[in-house]
């Protein structure tokens, strides 16, 4: 059995302990008025999980110095990998924060995929070797100088930031190549702490059907894309077989090699995406483009009964997709 498997296994038997299998399970919860409950257990399950890697990176960082999290478009890895650094504040651990995407290639140098256009997921847009020789100064020497990427321009900056690393410190590195072994390949695995989140939907359909985590994801893009990246679910519908497409290629192959799998699924997630998803696809008519996705998941979406957002905790991974995180600059 897979480590993802585990993972969701583990999940699934602490849900059916609190009585929560199916979506009606979740709805009768909600109209008893537990609403407030319902969010703190499942908030704690997850804080819980992140304490307890906190606590094995604190005990082997004179081994373990990099932290690599990964995973697929809307798996939470910004959310979790801040959350990840406060419990080790709390531990008396510092990180020093470090993001692939300082590291893209110039527009001009990066791969085009097989239909003329330019490859971004593909790790071959990244620059990985400047990338492991920024990791291995700072590990050796306790300081380099990283690139800052503009995305307005598509190059890179003539300036660059200093950082340093102290003998308490470690390397938080999220983004989505984080677990292929061409990055920081210059390190041994045993001297690297590779994390995978993904949102592992425990919840089943009253017919007993499962939930697809991908579906869950699309439904956490479309709300995240319309709020804070001004794209329409009409466009991220029709980019989101492409992204689907470089995770299996680019991430779901590597995933065998986490040391720990994070399900950032959150048993309540739904209920409040409700409103919001209803409101984004409201109007989206038959024959036009992704419209049977559209009516897949408001069918979906129309089976939990709605939670405000103003209930949900400002540090949930929930407020990632519909704002007022205070986790994350939004």
């Amino acid at each position: 059995m897979s480590r993802i498997e585990l993972t969701i296994n583990e999940y699934r038997n602490w849900c059916a302990k609190l009585g929560i299998v199916t979506v009606s399970d979740l709805n009768r919860i909600i109209s008893q008025g537990s609403v407030n409950w319902l969010i703190n257990v499942s908030e704690i399950w997850q804080e819980q999980k992140i304490s307890e890697m906190a606590k094995d990176i604190k005990d082997n960082i004179e081994k373990r110095r990099i932290i690599l999290i990964s995973g697929p478009s809307s798996s939470g890895k910004t959310s979790f990998a801040n959350r990840l650094s406060l419990h080790l504040k709390v531990l008396g651990v510092n990180s020093v924060a470090i993001s692939l995407d300082d590291y893209y290639l110039s527009r001009n140098e990066i791969p085009l995929d097989e239909n003329g256009e330019y490859d971004l997921e593909t790790i071959e847009a990244i620059d990985y070797r400047l990338f492991n020789e920024n990791v291995e100064a700072l590990i050796e020497k306790g300081r380099a100088r990283l690139p800052i990427f503009d995305f307005k321009s598509s190059s890179r900056l003539d300036v660059g930031r200093e950082i340093s690393l102290g003998d308490n410190e470690v390397i938080i590195v999220e983004g989505i190549h984080g677990l292929n072994p061409k990055l920081v390949s210059n390190i041994p695995d045993d001297n690297k702490f590779k994390i995978y989140c993904s949102a592992l939907t425990a919840l089943k359909n009253d017919d007993m059907t499962k939930i697809n985590s991908r579906t869950t994801r699309l439904i956490r893009r479309l709300i995240r894309d319309h709020f804070f990246r001004g794209t329409t679910a009409k466009d991220t519908l029709a980019r989101w077989q492409s992204v689907e497409q470089g995770a299996a290629k680019h991430i779901f192959p590597y995933t065998e090699n986490a040391n720990i799998i994070f399900n950032s699924s959150l048993l309540y997630e739904h209920c409040v995406y409700k409103i919001y998803l209803n409101e984004l696809l409201f109007g989206m008519t038959e024959g036009s483009s992704g419209y049977e996705t559209v009516q897949e998941l408001l069918m979906l979406i129309n089976k939990f009964k709605l939670i405000d957002r103003e209930v949900v905790p400002k540090t949930s991974l929930v407020r990632e997709f519909v704002g007022g995180s205070t986790l994350i600059e939004q």
